[in-house]
């Protein structure tokens, strides 16, 4: 016996019925593919909210450091103003000791009565102290990996039986550099296919694998963002996607720690 379903149409008006039988198999079928699909789809939209959080710290990093630059400008600022108050603090015991007493040990203890206290060379410390603080988050930062080397989605995230994070990207993605370092290795090796190897301060190194080619050259200093490689299949590989690891002193640590 057939598993059929028949579904009859009879227009309004009409005599004329047209019939139509389908096969329940061809119905589960189209109930199968609509429920994967939903969930296909319900998988990309949290994949896609997950790599806006990312996004949306790093934005947050990068307003945090335009903040202290700002204040550091108004440090500067509030600095110049004060010397110009010395400035003119000095005309006026100039003027003092000129028109109105010859005793500049009188003017001065008058001055010294109404004058802030500040010291000059206390001042540059302090402005060469905040400066030497700036310039070291500025270098930290670069040479920290904490951007993503991929537009694309996490397929693999890090595991003890996997030391590193698998982004599924289009085959020829461009791939960056996610801290400012040095190439050490560019070349092949087994499972991973072609792998770059960044070496940068701090002790960190990262590795990008299974490549389909690479823009740079061991030796030469990549900056942070520069495009170092492509994405691709090469090695112990099953599609097009980029395999990313960072090195710690010597140790696999987890890369979405640094995101």
């Amino acid at each position: 016996m057939k598993r059929l379903y028949t579904i009859q149409i009879i227009p309004e008006g009409s005599t004329k019925v047209s019939t139509y039988r389908i096969n329940r198999l061809w119905i589960k079928l189209f109930t199968w593919v609509i429920c994967l699909a939903a969930i296909l789809l319900g998988i990309l939209i949290w994949k896609f909210t997950e790599i806006n959080i990312q996004l949306a710290s790093s934005w947050k990093l990068k307003a945090d450091n335009e903040w202290l630059l700002k204040r550091h400008s108004e440090y500067e600022s509030a600095f110049t103003d004060l010397d110009s108050i010395y400035a003119i603090e000095t005309q006026i015991q100039n003027i003092l000791n000129t028109y109105l007493d010859n005793d500049s040990n009188k003017i001065r203890s008058i001055l010294d009565k109404n004058r802030l206290m500040h010291t000059s060379s206390k001042k540059v410390q302090q402005d060469t102290d905040f400066e030497a603080e700036v310039t070291l988050n500025r270098q930290y930062l670069d040479v920290f990996p904490n951007m993503l080397p991929v537009i694309g989605v996490i397929s693999k995230h890090y595991a003890e039986d996997h030391k590193g994070v698998d982004f599924a990207a289009a085959m020829n993605e461009p791939v960056f550099a996610t801290a400012s370092g040095k190439v050490i290795f560019a070349g092949e090796k087994p499972n991973l296919g072609i792998v770059v190897e960044v070496d940068h301060d701090g002790g960190f190194v990262t590795r990008y694998a299974h490549l389909s080619r690479f823009s740079v050259k061991k030796g030469t200093y990549v900056r942070k963002g520069e495009i170092i490689a492509f994405v691709g299949n090469t090695g112990n590989s099953s599609g097009a996607h980029l395999h990313y690891e960072i090195v710690l002193n010597g140790n696999q640590v987890n890369p979405e720690k640094y995101f």
